[in-house]
């Protein structure tokens, strides 16, 4: 009996460390995927926007939102940088590209350029 009740502490305790290996993994691979709020310093002030995204990997698609309505997005997170691009068009032609750096503090704060030039933008992921 006494056997019995070492192999399930034993048991237990292997458990135990295998799941909290598991968890420190997923905590050292940063991901962008989820639902942000962002806002984008434009020359009318700063103006508060949308990112939807998935990430596998590399790879990051999704949804931007802004006021004018909703674009898809494509890129790749890598390095702890962002880098996407709306499209829009029968042709795909480039709209708008977007790079940011994925801060300690779980905040992406870059850049976004586009036809009205380049502008800052921070964003915070929104809690689930």
């Amino acid at each position: 009996m006494e056997k019995l009740a070492r192999f399930i502490v034993i048991a237990a305790l292997a458990g135990t460390i295998a799941s909290l290996n598991a968890q420190t993994d997923k905590k050292s691979t940063p991901t962008v995927a989820g639902v942000w709020t962002m806002s984008v310093e434009s020359p009318h002030g700063a103006t508060a926007m949308g990112l939807t995204l998935q990430q596998e990997q590399k790879k990051v698609t999704g949804t931007f939102s802004s006021p004018h309505g909703d674009s898809r997005v494509e890129g790749e997170f890598a390095d702890g940088t962002l880098t996407l691009a709306t499209t829009a068009g029968d042709d795909h032609s480039v709209q708008a590209t977007f790079t940011a750096k994925l801060k300690e503090n779980g905040t992406l704060s870059g850049y976004v350029s586009s036809q009205m030039g380049d502008m800052p933008w921070t964003a915070t992921r929104v809690k689930e």
